[in-house]
């Protein structure tokens, strides 16, 4: 298994850039041994397999949300991004800025010129475009943080790491787009890539969907995720709540690309992080989902939960007629997804059809009461959690990370659709799809570009929920000032007050100027020249 490889890599990489300045940084040269590497075929596998370390990781996916509308984290910095108090010495923010990255990803492919000697020269490209896939990955997401951004495509001295200035953001994504289609695209198959967890062609095809789909390029995101689509490899998991679960890992089609990890050996943290007090992880309950989320999911019957009164929807009073201390009927006959996603007041953690724990945030005997948690919301994170673990599992989760999926790849075909205006039955047959899958009826009329769209943002919300996607939608679809400011809420609880009133959790601000974080402080600190800072900063 690739990760295997990648983990005893970075451990030899780890050691090569200790020393790395931390804020556009550059190997350092004088301190690597160049005779002991690049010599022979298998360091050269490491390095490139150490380059994997770079793409997304649990904190990217499980935690990406928590700088959206949908939840907030219990860590200050994350908080401040999230609630819009954050200023440009934010540690969170310093850590987009990826630039230790993408020193070390030009050091292999600068490796990779030394390394020709040892290894076939369908090998050669092969392992270049991987690497050179792995830097454009990179380069995109800041690019589409911060804009204007440094472009560096081999290795510096720190002095003139520290005299670079920030280019066009059309320069730097001109550049992403030519090494993925006119590169990575034509050499990543010359060699038969047989790994799981690899970049290969349908992971290309797949990102450039993203990428042109983010910037707005409609026909080129269709044209691409036909790519995928077309080559019949993929389909949708018949289980939306185990896609999520350890045990699925290796055993579906609808995985693209993901981060990966081996039991015992590369592991996460995510089972401690997410889950609650209760839970057989003792857990540290990071991610605190907010009711603006939870609202999203609709009845079962397909219809927005807030509208079963005025329908008069038959699930209302089937609803009051399960309500008890000890269930709140508010959650049941839902969109699946939710319970498959959402830790809510009373949720039971069962194993086949033994209770394990029950959420008990509105239970004064409960490890979780809110009025001893105090930061909680009443809404954790399921989605991730390994729900067979045991204790010591708690800090060796290895859950596979998700990057992209087929039904992502059909969402994004879909959006493409509706913005184009065109083939508007075709988007909602993709959208119908991915509903099928998770046990919801479409109940979509195609009536306008404007409705359809609405619906398509409501699936991408729910559907993709904690899979680190949601704050690259509302920053593109140019909505954070309307989801991200005013008020925010939690649950419903008794121990809020008699009426069980939504438990307040923060007041959010919203500036125009955020819709790029500033360069942080501390790069301007060591480099004035990434001067003058994103407006409004």
């Amino acid at each position: 298994m690739l990760q295997k490889t990648i983990t005893i890599a970075f451990i030899y990489t780890c050691v090569i850039f200790t020393s790395c300045d931390s804020l556009l940084n550059t190997p350092p040269l004088d301190q690597i041994p160049d005779d002991q590497w690049w010599k022979n075929k298998k360091q050269t596998i490491m390095m490139v397999n150490s380059t994997y370390e770079k793409l997304f990781d649990i904190n990217d996916v499980a935690f990406g949300d928590c700088i959206s509308d949908n939840a907030k984290h219990r860590d200050g910095n994350i908080t401040n991004v999230g609630n819009g108090t954050y200023d440009t010495r934010n540690p969170h923010i310093l850590g987009f800025w990826k630039y230790n990255s993408i020193a070390e990803l030009n050091y292999v492919l600068e490796g990779l010129e030394k390394s020709k000697a040892n290894i076939s020269d369908e090998e050669y490209r092969q392992f270049r475009a991987q690497v050179r896939f792995i830097r454009a990955f990179v380069y995109y997401y800041m690019a589409f943080r911060f804009g204007d951004i440094p472009l560096i495509t081999k290795t510096l001295t720190v002095q003139e790491s520290r005299q670079t200035s920030r280019q066009d953001r059309a320069e730097v994504l001109a550049f992403i787009l030519h090494e993925l289609e006119e590169g990575v695209l034509k050499d990543i198959e010359v060699v038969p890539v047989t790994e799981s967890g690899r970049v290969n062609k349908d992971v290309v095809n797949a990102f450039l969907a993203r990428i042109h789909l983010y910037e707005k390029n409609y026909k080129k995101a269709i044209y691409y995720a036909n790519a995928l689509i077309e080559t019949n490899r993929y389909e949708l998991y018949n289980d939306y709540d185990g896609l999520f679960r350890p045990q699925s890992d290796g055993k579906n089609k609808e995985v693209i690309f993901e981060r990966q990890y081996v039991q015992s050996l590369y592991t996460h943290v995510l089972n401690r992080n997410l889950s609650p007090a209760s839970s057989v992880y003792t857990g540290w309950s990071n991610a605190l989902i907010l009711q603006s989320l939870v609202d999203e999911y609709e009845c079962i019957e397909g219809h927005a939960f807030h509208d079963c009164e005025s329908l008069g929807c038959k699930r209302v009073q089937e609803r009051k007629d399960i309500e008890s201390p000890s269930k709140r009927g508010e959650y049941e006959f839902r969109d699946p997804r939710l319970a498959a996603t959402v830790m809510f007041p009373f949720w039971q953690w069962k194993v086949g059809d033994m209770i394990q724990s029950v959420y008990g945030v509105d239970d004064p005997e409960s490890r979780d009461y809110v009025k001893k948690e105090t930061h909680m919301s009443g809404y954790l994170v399921t989605k991730w959690v390994d729900l067979l673990g045991e204790f010591n599992d708690r800090t060796l989760a290895h859950k596979n990370m998700t990057i992209i999926r087929y039904a992502d790849v059909l969402l994004m075909k879909a959006e493409a659709l509706i913005e184009e205006g065109q083939n508007l039955e075709e988007a909602v047959a993709l959208i119908k799809q991915v509903r099928d899958r998770a046990g919801m009826p479409t109940n979509i009329i195609v009536t306008n570009q404007g409705e359809l769209r609405e619906k398509l943002r409501h699936e991408r919300r729910v559907e993709t929920a904690f899979e680190g996607l949601r704050y690259f939608d509302i920053i593109r679809w140019r909505i954070a000032g309307q989801v991200k400011s005013g008020k925010t809420y939690g649950a419903r609880l008794k121990a809020v007050n008699e009426n069980m009133d939504n438990k307040f959790m923060e007041e959010r601000f919203w500036d125009d100027k955020m819709y790029l974080f500033p360069v942080p402080q501390g790069a301007i600190d060591v480099n004035p020249n990434l001067e003058p800072n994103n407006n409004g900063w």
